[in-house]
């Protein structure tokens, strides 16, 4: 049950819960990460950790979004069959699990691209959104966006609203948005949401923030938001379910935040979707193929490139080579 230094939420939002299904060996930014020739050859934890998390999931009724790689998808299109089957959306994670900006524009669409085409082999549905691997979307990135128009992709959830390891966009509204690409075209954003805790702004649903935080912090920031009518964005992998995997040699602190609290990830993910209500990004604002999407998005888009002002976030590299004025 709820901690008792959490108010309960006024009213019942639906919060958003998502998973990026990838496997142990998929860490990015480290060393000794094994190249994707190499992954065929690992024994694949990923289908056992995943259905711990359908499991539970069946058991409190409460569905979601699950961001599939394409190199998961490919190698264990049973796994997907069955999320699918479990009435849960399926999104594309990319798929080699490259970080954005380290590729480049025709690089990054034939990744996403051959994720698209592994998926619509198995899944029966559209697939309507993507999430970039480290949430690589940053300022030098942003030309993506376009890139996931052109592919028919109708979201993205690939920003964190602050500096990280992997980029992240500092600034950038911490609630769903409807965006103005570069080119002009329109994309829902849907990020990573920060909490207020002392004042501060703080991120405690997702990765190593959920695993090192305390619930009583947790379920208090999700009902922070919720008392103000905002949904929280839950991220978790399935790795994180299993203290057991094998583990990547790396930097201790980098150690750190990798694995720390694994052991506790079950049980307060379990306590988390008992006490609050949560469903898939599809589902809560009613995105469909046709467009007719953003029931809670305001109406008015935020462009990322106004025509009219010099200042642009878009990079002067992707500037000069696709003509972005």
């Amino acid at each position: 049950m709820l901690h008792p230094s959490a108010n309960l939420p006024k009213t019942r939002v639906e919060n958003v819960l998502t998973i990026d299904i990838e496997d142990w060996f998929h860490i990015l930014d480290i060393g000794s990460t094994p190249s994707i020739e190499e992954w065929s050859k690992l024994e694949s934890k990923v289908t056992k950790n995943t259905q711990v998390i359908l499991d539970l999931l069946n058991k409190h009724d409460t569905k979601g979004t699950f961001f599939v790689l394409g190199w998961v998808a490919e190698h264990f299109p049973d796994l997907v069959r069955e999320i699918e089957r479990q009435g849960h959306e399926i999104g594309t994670h990319g798929y080699s699990h490259e970080l954005v900006y380290n590729l480049t524009p025709n690089e990054f669409r034939r990744d996403v691209a051959r994720s698209l085409e592994v998926l619509a082999r198995i899944t029966s549905r559209p697939i309507l959104g993507y999430r970039a691997p480290g949430f690589s979307i940053a300022n030098s990135s942003l030309w993506a966006l376009d890139i996931l128009v052109e592919l028919g992709l109708q979201y993205d959830a690939s920003i964190f609203p602050m500096s990280r390891n992997h980029g992240g966009l500092p600034g950038f509204s911490g609630e769903a948005v409807g965006l103005t690409t570069p080119l002009g075209n329109k994309i829902l954003e849907i990020p990573v949401t920060p909490t207020t805790l002392f004042n501060k702004k703080v991120y405690l649903f997702g990765g190593g923030y959920f695993r090192l935080a305390p619930y009583s912090a947790i379920a208090a920031g999700i009902a922070q938001l919720n008392n103000q009518g905002k949904p929280a964005l839950v991220y978790l992998h399935p790795r994180e379910f299993d203290p057991q995997h094998p583990k990547l040699k790396m930097k201790p602190s980098r150690s750190f935040t990798s694995y720390v609290n694994l052991h506790q990830t079950h049980s307060k993910f379990e306590r988390m979707i008992q006490d609050f209500k949560f469903n898939s990004i599809e589902k809560i604002w009613s995105i469909s193929m046709d467009g007719k999407q953003q029931r809670r998005v305001v109406n008015n888009f935020v462009d990322l490139c106004p025509r009219k002002r010099e200042f642009c976030l878009v990079s002067k590299t992707y500037r000069k080579t696709s003509g972005v004025a």
